[in-house]
């Protein structure tokens, strides 16, 4: 049931990738442009093209407005897609459960890493023993306003 499940879903989102939705066709969000740039780099005599190299830079100005505009291709596209809100209903419910890492010994120590089910990083806890008390010792959901930040 499971298998047949997920090649459903797998059609239903193949799908709407051939299909475009009428509202997504709406060119007010047009395509940005793909500005290059002529790097070269030389690793031990190959010359290496970096014509995108540009967009490693994430914090600038040009970079984020690429970035926006990509964006709004890209959200117009899938919002309009009617069935988005089922998909994302259904899938946030397969994804809600806890998942554990494998617990690992070190010095006197347990630890293992756990993720109640929806949070954006797992948290590492510590236990004194087996059967002792678990203890967060870091949780990197605190790290960062979006959680970005890993350990």
């Amino acid at each position: 049931m499971r298998t047949w499940s997920f090649a459903m879903l797998l059609l239903a989102l193949v799908s709407m990738a051939v299909t475009p939705p009428a509202a997504a066709q709406d060119t007010t969000c047009a395509l940005p442009a793909m500005p290059t740039v002529d790097v070269i780099d030389d690793y031990h005599g190959v010359a290496v093209r970096d014509p995108y190299r540009w967009l490693e830079e994430v914090d600038a100005h040009e970079t984020r407005a690429w970035i926006e505009q990509q964006n709004c291709v890209t959200f117009r596209y899938l919002n309009a897609i009617p069935e988005r809100a089922e998909l994302e209903r259904r899938l946030t419910a397969l994804w809600d459960y806890p998942k554990y890492g494998t617990p690992f010994r070190q010095g006197d120590r347990y630890f293992y890493f756990k993720n109640d089910g929806l949070q954006n990083q797992s948290v590492l806890y510590m236990q004194d023993s087996l059967d002792g008390e678990a203890a967060v010792l870091l949780d990197p959901n605190g790290l960062s306003e979006d959680g970005t930040v890993a350990l």
